[in-house]
């Protein structure tokens, strides 16, 4: 029933961390590590954000390249061939076909084209680390995929991804770092809802595209330089809240986060977007991320009948939520967002047996029904064995078949120089009823255009004992959200 990502704006308090990861340079494979990222993907994986094992899959073993390097370095190069240059590679499941197909170029590439270089920003400690790690993984596992198949027109593709913490200033000091030191063409894959703020005055200042992220905040469909890759919250709140309404449950609450302004904005909004669905907010209360017991919310939200609880809160708190809610024989669903919960979290079987509906602007992570899904799962499973699908993950990835899908509209003549900026302006200028091969509902920008037009279209998930499954399949559903 409700948001998305409002979770995501449940990362305030975080401590900034100067872990860098740099993906895909320099052989096709590789992806360097700073040890401090490595020790914070692995605290994320302990605490529920990458694999379910606890371990960091598919990434450098933390043993290091020698004294001072700061530095670990795992080659992993596919040992059957790809062909450089023709968009396809021999190996893996990951090959498939149609305009999403990856990395985009055609014909045979004769030699490498000069370097492309992008940048990740994200909030990957603190309490978003659990639920944005995947992200990051995503990233560089590309930037693998990618070289590994030729690249990008010829050109070999480097990812830099730095977190921020939450951190507004953090986050304009590392745009402008990636910016105009490390002379990256685009941010992509962005996963800063906390942080925003602070990197858009130096995106518009340098008239550098961001390509794809969480698509959380609202300059995501009202700034020129932002190309979201799926729908954005407005979409996602209507969807989850005639899901919810659709099974059933008429008689709404909602939980919402006092540490973010956009949880007490949303609040004020939702009795009025359920009343035109067909339902009814009988209870609100805001609550912290730090909060232990939510015994009187759940009997509060018992006493007013409500059925289906909306959490503006993260995974681990909806557990907490469950577990208060379970011991007063009170079991109401919950609904949120997909990009909200972890693997490890969706485990949890007090959320399992309560049910759970999300919404998501981009295709259900654990179907592989069409080409672009089958492309992900198989990268997935190649690059990082263990690694499991989620919401989050499937948003990164489509934000970097987003940034193909640009360089593939500006032909073969993208070979022929440098990737720049304006280069990805044109391509994405011409983007047109764009799936990105079934990841997301169809999109279309314009050149020079004002801002991202609003997609109206989501995907639909339900959490149970069973497991994740897809009451609508991979086919998005359109609402009426403006």
């Amino acid at each position: 029933m409700i948001v998305a990502a409002t979770l995501a704006l449940t990362g305030c308090g975080t401590r900034a961390s100067d872990a860098e990861v740099r993906a895909g340079v320099p052989s096709a494979g590789t992806v360097t590590l700073d040890q401090a990222t490595i020790d914070q993907l692995t605290a994320a994986a302990h605490a529920g954000g990458v694999a379910g094992s606890g371990t960091v899959t598919g990434l450098p073993a933390a043993t290091g390249t020698g004294a001072g390097t700061g530095t670990t370095t795992t080659p992993t190069t596919p040992t059957d061939s790809a062909k450089p240059g023709t968009g396809r590679s021999t190996a893996g499941p990951a090959t498939t076909t149609g305009s999403g197909s990856a990395p985009a170029t055609s014909g045979r590439c004769t030699a490498p084209a000069a370097p492309v270089s992008f940048g990740q920003i994200g909030s990957f400690s603190g309490v978003l680390g659990a639920i944005f790690a995947s992200a990051r993984t995503t990233a560089a596992i590309y930037a693998q995929y990618a070289n590994a198949s030729g690249g990008l027109a010829c050109h070999p593709v480097t990812v830099y991804s730095v977190d921020d913490g939450g951190d507004p200033s953090r986050a304009a000091a590392l745009a402008q770092d990636l910016i105009g030191t490390k002379k990256v063409s685009a941010l992509v894959a962005t996963f800063a809802p906390l942080s925003m703020g602070g990197i858009l005055p130096v995106v518009e200042r340098n008239k550098t595209p961001m390509i794809g992220g969480d698509a959380v905040d609202p300059a995501w469909f009202s700034r020129p330089l932002l190309f979201p890759q799926g729908a954005g919250l407005d979409a996602m709140i209507e969807g989850s809240l005639r899901l919810t309404v659709s099974q059933g449950k008429t008689k709404l609450g909602l939980l919402y986060c006092v540490e973010a302004s956009l949880c007490t904005s949303i609040a004020k909004t939702l009795p009025e977007r359920a009343k035109a669905v067909g339902a009814e907010m009988v209870y609100q209360s805001p609550v912290s991320l730090t909060q232990t017991d939510f015994t009187a919310q759940c009997q509060n939200a018992k006493n007013a009948g409500v059925q289906s609880f909306g959490m503006g809160v993260d995974g681990s708190a909806i557990a907490r939520v469950a577990r208060s809610c379970a011991a007063l024989g009170y079991f109401p669903q919950f609904a949120s967002g997909g990009g909200v919960i972890s693997p490890p979290q969706a485990r949890d079987p007090g959320i399992r047996h309560n049910t759970m509906t999300t919404s998501s602007g981009t295709a259900p992570w654990f179907l592989t029904d069409t080409p672009g899904q089958q492309e992900y799962a198989g990268a997935l499973a190649r690059y990082s064995p263990g690694m499991e699908p989620d919401g989050n993950s499937m948003q990164a990835w489509a934000s970097m078949k987003l940034v193909e899908a640009a360089v593939r509209n500006l032909g073969v003549a993208a070979r022929a120089k440098p990737l720049l900026s304006g280069d990805l302006l044109d391509g994405l200028g011409k983007v047109k009823h764009e799936t990105l091969d079934g990841l997301s509902p169809p999109f279309t920008f314009s050149p020079g255009q004002k801002a991202a037009p609003q997609l109206h279209c989501v995907y639909f998930e339900l959490l149970t004992d069973k497991g994740w499954t897809a009451p609508n399949g991979s086919k998005p559903v359109c609402t009426n959200a403006t």
